[in-house]
């Protein structure tokens, strides 16, 4: 980019779910190509403890556990997860009525109540979907 005689460096970084729905001529203006795979057990403990760092815990719950178990979900499957152990404790605290009172709070978020959403809920990404993305970057020698 030239503009009034200075060169400006600019990089052009773009994101996709469906890489297989890109063009040919749009593929080829990017040099690299990289595939962000799903969380590892590290990567998903991690997680959990950022997205639970401002949330009240009962002692009950393991994170390690909570990370073993998730095996196969996305950092949204897992924000998702915490938010929804939470809003479940809110809600229960406001259909209580117990949220007229200036002093009471919700009580903790046990691992039970994690082990229930996670029960409820499925991974977002499929292994077909996985097949799909390590295909579609094994053809374009993805990084």
């Amino acid at each position: 980019v030239i503009d009034k005689g200075k060169n400006i460096h600019a990089y052009v970084i773009g994101a996709t779910n469906k890489p297989w729905a890109l063009d040919w001529p749009f593929i080829r203006r990017f040099q690299k190509r990289i595939l962000v795979p799903l969380p590892d057990h590290q990567a998903r403990l991690s997680m959990f403890k950022l997205y639970t760092t401002s949330l009240n815990l009962s002692p009950d719950v393991r994170l390690d556990e909570l990370a073993r178990v998730s095996e196969g979900f996305s950092g949204s499957d897992i924000r998702d997860t915490c938010q929804s152990a939470h809003l479940r404790v809110v809600g229960e605290f406001f259909e209580s009525g117990k949220a007229s009172d200036k002093q009471a709070k919700p009580r903790p978020i046990t691992m039970n109540n994690f082990k229930t959403i996670l029960a409820e809920r499925k991974p977002s990404v499929s292994l077909d979907m996985i097949t799909s993305y390590n295909r579609w970057f094994d053809a374009f020698k993805a990084l």
